[in-house]
């Protein structure tokens, strides 16, 4: 009586005559004889005792007569004589993969493995060595359970899988057992992607916990995040080693072991925004400006930390390190302005770490602008109710930007010999520097030039933890009004 892990794998033999690696006891060679869903076969294994036990069994069964039993290094020993099935069970996914790759025999033959760990590497290296799984089963034997994978060699170019594909394969999730697999894949990846998440090792801890997300939703189940993890795929996106001394960034105000419901973003974390994430259940908040940046002398629902608090509602915040981010707000700036002005980077505005990562850039423009032409572009590209600029009167061959209130960097664009300086927040005194040194400055709005993030990371977190519910803030708004 085979257990129930080489049940499956009988199932799945289609042949005469089936070759059975690492046999062991040979116990599914002697139940296919004994059944006659064979008429003969090869029972291999790498070591005599072994073997030794499989003759016992066979003679036992009474099909000694039936079987070749052969001591043999994978399939290297074993003559391929009419062999239709391979049946080989029982060892890791690696293992698996180094006895197919040195036989030369195996077109046409019906590939029948069980790999007992490493089952994500056997499936990727199969479409990578020319084979292809036509079926994949799960089976649920005690505590365990075990997935069965029968394939074929096609010669077909080697093709890549998903990270998806390579964890759950062709796996049919109507099956109860396919489902429980999955959960046993995702809780592993869960495990060691909080691990990692909790060494700071945020970009290998996003990739875990996501996949296994991505495996719960595949499976019909819904996936559990907690704040930490919100907070690791923030960390990924703005890695907060690039934090500017003194600015307040990271986990502000919540518990970071809740089991996060929904997420909202907005720039600024203002009292609406707080009351819009208590309306629509949303207990995390991911914004770009600090909730606290000055210390607190008073505690009232007007302060919006407070009131937060007082609802459960995490609050995540990166600030300096989403400025200075690779794909982070100036680089999003630069996209934007790219695609009509064909910039080209010439130098970091403000230098802030040793490898020369800090505030803005300074670019080439690949066609000359003028000053108001381009302010009707800033205005376009950013979505603003109105740009304030000073026309220098000179076209512009070299430009310069920063996001958010970066009016004091204006001397660093003219020490650099920009021609135009785009920002937000611009004082009276600096508008009176850059027309006494010839340069087109911009004011584009402190909340125009940094909402823009926002959408950006939504995308990012859509993108890694699937299951999860993102929702942009409606009262992410401009604070301020114009009369025009």
């Amino acid at each position: 009586m085979l257990d129930k892990r080489l049940n499956l794998c009988a199932e799945f033999v289609k042949g005469d005559r089936i070759c059975d690696i690492g046999t062991d006891h040979a116990y599914l060679v002697a139940e296919l004889l004994s059944q006659g869903k064979c008429s003969t076969a090869v029972a291999a294994d790498i070591n005599e005792g072994p073997l030794a036990a499989a003759r016992a069994t066979l003679e036992k069964s009474g099909v000694l007569d039936k079987a070749d039993v052969i001591l043999s290094d994978g399939l290297k020993s074993v003559p391929e004589s009419g062999i239709t099935d391979i049946v080989i069970a029982g060892m890791g996914g690696e293992l698996i993969s180094r006895i197919l790759e040195a036989c030369d025999w195996l077109m046409g033959k019906n590939l029948i493995l069980q790999p007992m760990t490493q089952a994500p590497y056997l499936v990727k290296w199969l479409y990578g060595n020319g084979f292809e799984i036509i079926e994949q089963r799960a089976v649920i034997d005690g505590r365990f359970c075990y997935t069965v994978i029968n394939a074929v060699k096609t010669n077909a170019a080697p093709t890549s899988v998903t990270p998806l594909f390579e964890q759950v394969g062709k796996l049919d999730f109507a099956d109860e057992a396919a489902v429980t697999y999955a959960e046993k894949q995702a809780e592993r990846l869960y495990a060691s992607g909080r691990s990692l998440r909790d060494a700071g090792r945020s970009a290998e801890a996003v990739k875990n916990i996501g996949l296994a997300a991505e495996i719960i939703c595949a499976s019909g189940g819904k996936p559990m995040y907690t704040v930490k993890d919100i907070y690791a795929m923030m960390d990924e996106i703005a890695p907060m080693k690039n934090l500017h001394k003194g600015d307040n960034s990271g986990l502000i105000v919540g518990n970071p072991d809740a089991e996060v419901k929904k997420v909202l973003f907005a720039l600024d974390i203002t009292c609406d925004v707080v009351c819009e994430a208590i309306e629509i259940g949303a207990n995390v908040i991911v914004a770009h400006h600090p909730i606290i940046f000055h210390p607190l002398y008073a505690l009232d629902d007007i302060n919006t930390a407070c009131l937060a608090f007082k609802n459960n509602i995490a609050c995540i915040c990166f600030h300096s390190p989403l400025d200075m981010a690779d794909g982070g707000i100036n680089d999003i700036i630069f996209d934007m302005l790219n695609s009509t002005l064909k910039l080209k980077k010439l130098e970091t505005l403000e230098p802030i770490h040793s490898d020369g990562r800090g505030y803005g850039f300074t670019c080439s423009v690949g066609e000359e602008i003028l000053p108001e032409d381009l302010g009707k572009l800033l205005k376009d590209i950013f979505g603003c109710t109105v740009v304030r600029y000073t026309n220098s009167g000179k076209k512009i061959s070299k430009l310069a930007f920063c996001s958010g209130g970066a009016g004091g960097n204006l001397p660093l664009a003219i020490a650099q010999g920009a021609d135009a300086y785009i920002t937000g927040d611009v004082k009276h005194d600096q508008w009176i520097t850059a027309r006494n040194n010839g340069i087109a400055l911009y004011d584009c709005g402190h909340f125009h030039t940094e909402d823009i993030a926002i959408p950006y990371l939504i995308s990012r977190f859509k993108a890694a933890y699937a299951g999860l519910e993102l929702v942009q803030a409606k009262a992410d708004t401009d604070p301020v009004d114009y009369i025009l």
